[in-house]
């Protein structure tokens, strides 16, 4: 027994494909199927609807009125079933990643990465969240991203290691320091992997300092340098930025390296996030 609530669509191409031809034989040729398959399909789609689609006689076959209202109807039923399938495919192709970053990095060589990255997976969204390391691990471990790219200080053993950075002291070439004086400080907020070395190092050589500026955004910290607020400890690759020009390096104590890791949730890291990875160690190499 035809259910006539739920049309076979293979009987409306057949349909669609008569209604084209006015003929059985050319419709089974388009259709790829026999004449005796396609007066088949005709003949259940007019059971289940109840209703004469086609005219037929020795000669020539010709479509009733309601086989021509049928025309339109079938074709966009067909229509939207083959969207359907195109969205399914588009979907399957295309995926979707959150990537948090440390402001430094984005100053780096890490949208050459991303480039890259685009270029290989053009389907691919990315969404990117800039903060400092530990505000990231927080967003990481409450769901918001996906894979995180940030900074690891002595003793901490998070993450992936990807590289060893040095860290460096940055100056404005105009402003001059003194040991004897206490030194201002350019800084991230409490939290900051580099704020932490940096008065650690201070404070292991007896150095007196004090914070002049503080902001959670580098370049916020890398413009109160050039404009005379004091210096400040960041990574070495920073120097290949426009943003650090010109800025010098003061004598200052030699701080401890830190490492840069890649970050996330699970045990493995996925095909996409390792691709990522990869790139992000060629651009970076210990």
């Amino acid at each position: 027994m035809l259910d006539k609530y739920n049309l076979d669509l293979q009987h409306l191409r057949s349909f669609l494909a008569v209604a084209e031809t006015l003929h059985f034989t050319s419709a089974a040729h388009l259709r790829g199927v026999s004449q005796s398959t396609i007066s088949l399909h005709i003949s259940r789609l007019e059971e289940a609807l109840g209703v004469s689609l086609l005219s037929r006689s020795t000669k020539v076959v010709e479509l009733t009125d309601t086989g021509h209202a049928l025309i339109r109807l079938a074709q966009e039923t067909l229509q939207s079933h083959d969207r359907i399938f195109q969205l399914s495919t588009h979907l399957k192709t295309q995926s979707h990643i959150r990537i948090g970053l440390t402001e430094d990095l984005v100053l780096s060589e890490f949208p050459l990465v991303l480039r890259n990255f685009r270029n290989q997976h053009s389907e691919t969204q990315v969404s990117l969240t800039t903060g400092l390391s530990h505000a990231l691990r927080t967003r990481l471990g409450h769901g918001e991203i996906d894979l995180m790219f940030g900074m690891q200080g002595p003793n901490e053993t998070h993450g992936t290691l990807l590289w060893q950075e040095n860290l460096k002291w940055y100056m404005h070439p105009q402003e001059t320091l003194s040991r004897k004086y206490s030194i201002p400080l350019v800084v991230f907020p409490e939290g900051s992997v580099t704020r932490r070395i940096a008065l650690e190092t201070l404070n292991r050589h007896k150095l007196r300092w004090h914070i002049a500026f503080c902001s959670d955004s580098l370049s916020a910290l890398l413009g109160a340098v050039k404009a005379g607020y004091g210096c400040t400890l960041q990574p070495s690759f920073l120097q290949r930025s426009a943003l650090a020009s010109p800025i010098i390096m003061p004598d200052l104590p030699e701080p401890p390296p830190v490492g840069f890791v890649a970050l996330n949730t699970r045990q493995e890291f996925s095909s996409l996030e390792n691709m990522l990875i990869d790139a992000t160690k060629d651009a970076f190499p210990s």
